[in-house]
């Protein structure tokens, strides 16, 4: 039974952009063809939990030590993803959204939220400082703890009518308390199973979080509040205008910002602000926005960055690597 759920979680993982696709359609065919279904906030919460709570078991907030040890790349880190980057989404959600006041929202949670564990990821496989990635993800997720309910009523400006309170609960339930379970839980593991057993099934965990992000993707977009995306699909068009040109910036800006730092910090930190906790931020739009036509705009936002982010993030490591190997050729 356990081979059967890793086999299953592995081919999520491996598949998981081409699966976003595909269940983002399902959803809305099912709105479509037989109605679609009514919101259900205890589901939604429930599939929102499976995909947090793996995903916060991988993750060692002592990791945020390592902020003592290279302190520059962490404060750079925080200026890009704490003012830049909502910067940047403001602006272009002015020029290209300013008519779709709740897409803009959904550009603006995106860019609200920084790092995930596609971030150590990434930074592996560019061969970059994986501490330095670590320490950036940890210390990130304490400021959107605290940047977030105070920010997120600012810059969506009047179509928000939520208190900071009010989203700082929501962010009890959708990231303190499952980044609590998730510690407990990873600790448990490791007291009873060993170091080596949790580093195997840490994939596991990456998998499971990724079939419950599925499964949120599936119950949003098949809500029969969906019907005008069906009817609009020029939407999807205007959607991803501005988060092509988001991207683009994020890691244009941040390379620039890293030129003169050691490679692997820099990769670190590249990957450390341009890649974003979009799983997270779509956790967060299920018990703030609900069930309307306007969370479902968020959502496809939020939804179709994962389209954008990945192919940015595979060119980059790519184009980086290969640059790193010229280099290593010319200088030997």
């Amino acid at each position: 039974m356990n081979n059967y759920i890793e086999k299953i979680t592995t081919f999520v993982s491996n598949h998981l952009t081409i699966l976003i696709f595909i269940v983002m359609l399902l959803g809305l065919a099912n709105g479509y063809i037989y109605g679609g279904i009514s919101f259900n906030i205890g589901i939604c919460a429930a599939a929102s939990f499976l995909m947090i709570y793996p995903m916060f078991i991988n993750l060692k907030i002592e990791d945020i030590t390592e902020i003592k040890f290279h302190k520059l790349p962490i404060i750079i880190s925080i200026i890009i993803n704490f003012l830049i980057s909502p910067l940047i989404a403001y602006i272009l959600g002015l020029l290209f959204l300013n008519d779709e006041p709740f897409m803009k929202l959904g550009l603006m949670l995106v860019a609200l939220i920084p790092t995930s564990g596609m971030t150590a990821t990434w930074t592996e496989r560019s061969k970059g400082n994986l501490k330095v990635a670590l320490a950036i993800i940890a210390v990130s997720l304490i400021l959107v703890i605290i940047s977030l309910p105070l920010l997120l009523p600012l810059l969506a400006e009047n179509i928000l009518e939520v208190t900071p309170w009010f989203i700082f609960q929501r962010i009890i339930l959708v990231i303190i308390f499952p980044l609590t379970l998730g510690d407990i839980t990873r600790r448990l593991i490791i007291a009873k199973r060993g170091l080596e057993y949790f580093k195997k099934k840490k994939p596991l965990f990456s998998g499971l979080s990724s079939t419950g992000l599925l499964i949120v993707l599936f119950l949003i977009m098949s809500l029969d509040a969906n019907t005008m995306l069906i009817n609009h699909p020029l939407l999807t068009i205007k959607s991803l205008i501005p988060l092509i040109f988001y991207y683009a910036a994020m890691f244009i800006l941040s390379t620039a910002l890293t030129y003169k730092f050691d490679y692997s910090i820099a990769i670190a930190i590249v990957f450390g602000t341009s890649v974003r906790y979009l799983a997270l931020a779509l956790g967060i739009v299920i018990p703030l926005l609900g069930n309307n036509t306007n969370s479902s705009l968020v959502v496809l936002v939020v939804a179709l960055a994962f389209f954008v982010q990945v192919p940015f993030a595979s060119f980059y490591s790519r184009w980086a690597v290969n640059k790193k190997m010229t280099s290593l050729k010319s200088n030997s």
